[in-house]
């Protein structure tokens, strides 16, 4: 699903998670011309840390999210998962602002903080706990690429919202969002190696070594885990979207290089964070 930024489709979202009431998340994209770097929303060098917080700003504002509520982390390609509380609302969100940590992916229970993990190739996981009449929804987003999902950054992500705030797997919504697909993912002896170390039997799934070279589905290997980990397979959705393919409105590193920029995965709970 897409929604529009100034009268052209821009922001991607999920089917699944728009029919959760009192969560609202978006992903950017690539746009020519959009701003000094097509869009692009990463403060990486070499970027002008000014444009960037621009597309900031103007990403949030197409998808009723407030900027200056952003938290982001270092990304490292791990499975470390930082909640976010009220107080880290706004970490790392504008240039100079520090980020919460290092890791790959970032749950709140709170309305206020707007959780961002940043993205080119690398798979975007959404998680939503919808919650109770008793109590509101609780969220997560994750960034894996094949080292986050060798390590399982899905199911430690779903742990630590377990331990965390009392979630239960099994009530537990998953988008996948665009990433490279296998189409375009070949890999060599060491990713196809811990994969199958991670994977088992269920490793062919998402690894395809035929004619010698080997060619791996971040969504297939991720959608394998997160049913070991126990979320019903109707409560996932995955995108068919290869970020390398569709490298016009996407970022992507393999496609462009060490130095494209970047998309970004936002999410929250409705509150403070959330333009109403």
């Amino acid at each position: 699903m897409s929604v529009e930024l100034n009268g052209r489709t821009r922001l991607w979202t999920s089917d699944l998670l728009s029919s959760l009431p009192g969560v609202t998340h978006a992903i950017t994209r690539r746009v020519e011309g959009m701003g000094g770097a097509n869009g692009n929303i990463g403060f990486s060098a070499p970027r002008d840390r000014a444009d960037a917080w621009a597309m900031r700003q103007a990403w949030c504002a197409a998808g009723s999210l407030v900027p200056e509520r952003l938290v982001t982390l270092g990304q490292v390609h791990g499975a470390t998962v930082h909640i976010a509380t009220v107080a880290h609302a706004g970490s790392g969100a504008a240039p100079g602002s520090g980020q919460i940590g290092l890791g790959d992916a970032l749950a709140t229970e709170h309305a206020g903080p707007v959780l961002m993990t940043l993205h080119a190739d690398c798979q975007p996981i959404f998680f939503v706990d919808p919650g109770t009449r008793r109590r509101g929804p609780r969220v997560a987003v994750a960034h894996a690429g094949w080292r986050g999902t060798v390590a399982d950054v899905a199911g430690v992500t779903l742990a630590a919202m377990h331990a965390s705030f009392g979630t239960r797997v099994e009530d537990v919504r998953v988008s996948l969002g665009p990433a490279i697909g296998a189409c375009c993912y070949s890999v060599g002896d060491d990713v196809a190696r811990a994969w199958r170390n991670r994977a088992g039997a269920d490793a062919p799934a998402a690894l395809d070594s035929t004619a010698g070279q080997s060619r791996f589905s971040l969504t297939s290997a991720n959608t394998i885990l997160l049913a070991r980990a126990g979320v019903r397979s109707e409560h996932v959705e995955a995108s068919e979207v290869c970020t390398r393919c569709d490298g016009d409105r996407w970022f992507s590193h393999r496609g462009q290089g060490p130095l494209t920029g970047r998309f970004g995965a936002m999410i929250a709970i409705e509150g403070d964070g959330v333009i109403g």
